[in-house]
């Protein structure tokens, strides 16, 4: 019996190209001693794709962000109508892939949609559920890009590359064949294919699932450097994540203090120390790529004057953060980080508000309502707002690929108050966003809105 509440799915995105399905099997899970029952779970390796939900028989599940599943589903053994879709500006739910699949008796089902959204790929893994022992299987999925091919190569605890094992390759979107492991703490190792030089390393990883996994190789945009992701996929709800042991990580600069029209921003650790060129107030400074770790940041004038010393910022592998500098109404210049998402989105986007505005009328702001609105939409009908945003803080929300409205609201004692608004914030270019909305005595309302546009770019110009 087919599974299907309503007689049809709902219209597929109309931008998008056809569906590249493709059906594969390997080794499975865990048994759960069910005969009669199988499950389903979606992996979202897509490069540009929004978050995306999995729908069986048109019962929304649950969902998965880049590089995350969603939860394991158990069903009868069956067919089912499926779809993978997103959130439309109403809330609503809309088709990106919608068909029909068999779940099979002991049998988790792996979607796996990958590459560029337009070209809707979509691979379905078969794994068989295992008997508990204290063994794992894997296998290898490289959807990072063609003609890049991959060796991988497992070193147990402690292990050097020297002392790895060739697992076997990972050719583009093709999954490799499954190989037994023993449950440990293994370091992974890529090498291009036939190659005997690591080009990633991951720190060491306690694999302590029996399951079936399967491992994703794909292109990762923390920052703007040629990284790999790998996600290894088991029968939990969180993938293991493992970046590149040797990534750096890079943080540029903005300046909202009005007394300093150029500076210079420094990060130091110890006797090392990198430095920006002279940046305009209100604009990005140069990218400084650093190792990971603590840094003591600092501010100069065009003289080389310290206008703010020694700021703590902490940056993460693969991390890539902005530090805003500001003017606290109470304690004076202070530093917030930041993070940018250099993802190139191309549904939806990432948008993150910071708020710096501490002052309305000579009286003191705390925090203000943000909504954002499509053309003659009130915002009292809009999906997309953020409640309470503090000042000197920043929330994000998701936003689709469109123009919007922009109101900052304040309440003063019941009554909302238009603080600032702006008609047309264009989110259409792929990637990311971060707006500062700060003091500015300059415009009508007293205040301006900063757009930034953030996504991973292969000709980034570091600092030197």
């Amino acid at each position: 019996m087919k599974h299907n509440n309503n007689k049809g799915l709902k219209p597929t995105l109309a931008a998008l190209a056809g569906t590249a399905l493709v059906t594969l099997s390997g080794c499975g899970s865990s048994s759960d001693g069910n005969s009669d029952s199988g499950s389903i779970q979606l992996y979202n390796g897509t490069i540009n794709g929004p978050t995306m939900t999995l729908s069986i028989a048109d019962v929304a599940r649950t969902t998965a962000d880049l590089g995350d599943v969603t939860s394991t589903h158990n069903y009868t053994a069956d067919d089912y109508d499926y779809a993978i879709q997103y959130s439309n500006d109403q809330g609503n739910l809309v088709d990106i892939i919608g068909d029909t699949l068999s779940i099979v008796d002991d049998t988790k089902t792996l979607l796996m949609m990958y590459g560029n959204i337009e070209d809707k790929k979509l691979i379905s893994v078969d794994l068989p559920y295992r008997e508990a022992s204290d063994m794992f299987s894997l296998q290898m999925l490289n959807i990072t890009s063609e003609g890049r091919n991959f060796d991988l190569y497992m070193a147990a605890e402690d292990g050097v590359f020297d002392q790895a094992e060739l697992v076997g390759s990972a050719m583009f979107e093709t999954l490799s064949a499954s190989t037994e492991h023993r449950v440990d703490t293994y370091t992974f190792y890529l090498t291009q294919a036939g190659a005997t030089t690591p080009i990633w390393q991951s720190d060491e990883t306690r694999i302590s699932s029996d399951d079936a996994l399967v491992m994703a190789i794909r292109p990762s945009y923390d920052n703007n450097s040629d990284y790999l992701t790998v996600d290894i996929i088991t029968n939990g709800n969180t993938p293991y994540s493992l970046k590149n042991k040797d990534a750096q990580a890079q943080v540029q600069f903005y300046n909202s203090i009005d007394e300093y029209p150029n500076a210079q921003f420094s990060a130091s650790k110890g006797d090392f120390q990198l430095s920006t060129a002279s940046t305009a107030a209100d604009t990005l400074s140069q990218t400084l790529q650093l190792a990971p770790n603590s840094y003591s940041i600092s501010m100069h004038d065009e003289q080389g004057n310290t206008l703010v010393d020694n700021y703590l910022l902490t940056l993460e592998q693969e991390q890539s953060a902005l530090g805003i500098f500001y003017k606290d109404a109470e304690h004076g210049p202070r530093l917030m980080s930041v993070a940018q998402n250099l993802v190139p989105n191309s549904v939806s986007h990432q948008l993150t508000v910071v708020n710096l505005v501490d002052e309305y009328a000579g009286l003191p702001v705390h925090k203000l309502d943000i909504y954002f609105t499509l053309d003659g939409q009130p915002i009292s009908q809009t999906e997309h707002h953020l409640d309470s945003v503090n000042s000197y803080s920043a929330k994000s929300l998701t936003l689709l690929d469109k123009n919007y409205g922009f109101y900052a609201i304040l309440e003063d004692n019941g009554q909302e108050i238009v603080l600032h608004q702006e008609g047309n914030v264009d989110v259409t270019e792929d990637g990311n966003y971060i707006v500062i909305l700060e003091a500015d005595a300059n415009t009508a309302s007293g205040y301006k809105l900063t757009t930034l546009h953030t996504v991973a770019t292969e000709n980034e110009e570091p600092a030197p």
